[in-house]
């Protein structure tokens, strides 16, 4: 159980970023605009993360005493993908981080993005 909540854990602290790439043009003395990418948690990987968790505890439950698959393997796979949920959203987190001053750099200001990630474009003002 510690386990599957130091994961969530690390995954909200993977979910939690924000990127403000600047508009394709920009230069250090003017700025066109920036695009600011807030990623939040997404519910979808803490189902994935705690459906592996209890999943792998009732399956391994009710294989005990099994002479294959037993218990101790059961759930050693159910914590492998409790692991594997959360590394997997380390390595999009640091993907999706890229590729939002990638697309931004190369014109697509709205590219696909997984999870939770709100997109914002803000323009300069040019008042008086």
């Amino acid at each position: 159980m510690w386990i599957t909540l130091l994961c969530l854990f690390l995954q909200v602290l993977a979910q939690n970023w924000t990127a403000g790439p600047r508009l394709p043009g920009s230069t250090d003395d003017v700025s066109l605009g920036w695009v600011t990418f807030q990623a939040r948690p997404w519910i979808g990987w803490t189902v994935l993360t705690v459906g592996s968790a209890v999943g792998g505890f009732v399956v391994g439950v009710a294989r005990r005493g099994a002479r294959r698959w037993d218990q101790d393997r059961v759930l050693a796979l159910g914590l492998g993908g409790v692991v594997g949920v959360t590394a997997l959203v380390w390595v999009l987190f640091l993907v999706q981080y890229e590729w939002a001053f990638w697309a931004v750099d190369h014109g697509v200001l709205h590219p696909f993005m997984l999870g939770d990630v709100s997109i914002t474009v803000e323009y300069p003002s040019h008042d008086g």
